[in-house]
């Protein structure tokens, strides 16, 4: 993926999910070409959507009682893949998954 700065990894994967700002998730690719441009946004979106699938690889929405526990298990094990990112990806990541396993 090369070199991304974190914060405006951050800010893509925030807008790109709506995290925060609606009431469902939106994952828009366009409101992250047009916040970052083409060139740069292109490149952001490669890695929100790397991310994103990596963390849908979670298993939390089989093993989980409920809502809250499959946020917090999901969220664990992309942290243990990717330290790295900030956990408001990872609360951004939660909120879809459980979204979509409700």
């Amino acid at each position: 993926m090369g070199e991304i700065d974190g914060a405006q990894l951050t800010e893509a994967v925030l807008i790109w999910t709506g995290y925060k700002k609606s009431t469902r998730p939106l994952r828009d690719n366009a409101l992250v070409l047009q916040r970052f441009g083409p060139e740069a946004g292109a490149h952001l979106l490669a890695a929100v959507l790397h991310l994103k699938d990596e963390f849908y690889q979670s298993d939390a929405r089989h093993v989980a009682a409920d809502l809250p526990e499959m946020a917090r298990l999901s969220v664990e094990q992309f942290r243990r893949k990717h330290p790295e990112v900030a956990e408001e990806i990872a609360q951004a990541f939660a909120w879809c998954y459980t979204f979509d396993f409700k």
